[in-house]
């Protein structure tokens, strides 16, 4: 007899934790309910071609946005690495944004300096990524642009335990920039088509803007 009121108890017991725990997923998952899951999209490359939405015209960006733009594009030509022993072959060739849209001088200065440690640690099987670390300003009575970076060197490859090196740094750049694109004899339409939006463009589309880097110096 107890035994039997004890299992009568203990199976009202079951009943309620079965009765609450019904209620419990009716409360987190509510069946009339329709949720709708909205896809995102996320940039793979820095090539337009595989970034979604309609290209911006120059005018609509400014005169601001389209300098810090060409700086910031600048400076990642000024520092980035591959292990590719060819890449500071290809960088100074006749269309490349080093020779494009730097003064001579400053040409010359990256050549004799920071191309050299770029091609050793090419030949080395490193890499370096450049990003800018800050806002770009130039003082009231100066006319250098100020212009943080930011440095990852990769000294091993293919070792995903081997952290980056993080180095610092700020250039001061002296700019001339006019809106508007460069005169040239190539074709800007089928350059742009045929060239830019291919993995192994020829020339980068940045030249064609009135841009060149005067001066430069590291801090």
């Amino acid at each position: 007899m107890i035994r039997k009121i004890i299992m009568f108890f203990f199976g009202l017991v079951l009943l309620a934790l079965t009765v609450a725990m019904l209620f419990m997923a009716s409360a987190v998952y509510d069946t009339g309910v329709r949720e709708t899951i909205s896809p995102y999209f996320f940039q793979t490359n820095e090539l337009s071609v595989m970034r979604p939405g309609a290209p911006v015209r120059e005018s609509e960006m400014g005169e601001t946005a389209m300098r810090e733009m060409l700086i910031k594009k600048y400076v990642t030509e000024y520092f980035y690495a591959i292990p590719d022993p060819n890449n500071v072959e290809q960088r100074t060739g006749s269309y490349s944004v080093m020779v494009r849209m730097s003064a001579p001088k400053v040409l010359e200065q990256w050549k004799k300096g920071e191309a050299i440690g770029i091609q050793s640690m090419s030949e080395n099987h490193m890499m370096r990524t450049v990003a800018i670390d800050g806002e770009i300003y130039k003082p009231s009575d100066s006319d250098y642009w100020v212009v943080p970076y930011v440095l990852n060197t990769w000294t091993k490859s293919n070792d995903m335990s081997v952290e980056p090196q993080i180095t610092h740094g700020t250039l001061l750049m002296n700019v001339l920039y006019e809106p508007g694109i460069r005169e040239t004899t190539l074709d800007i339409g089928k350059y742009l088509k045929n060239s830019y939006n291919k993995f192994g463009a020829e020339y980068d589309p940045a030249i064609i803007f009135r841009f060149q880097v005067l001066d430069l110096e590291r801090q």
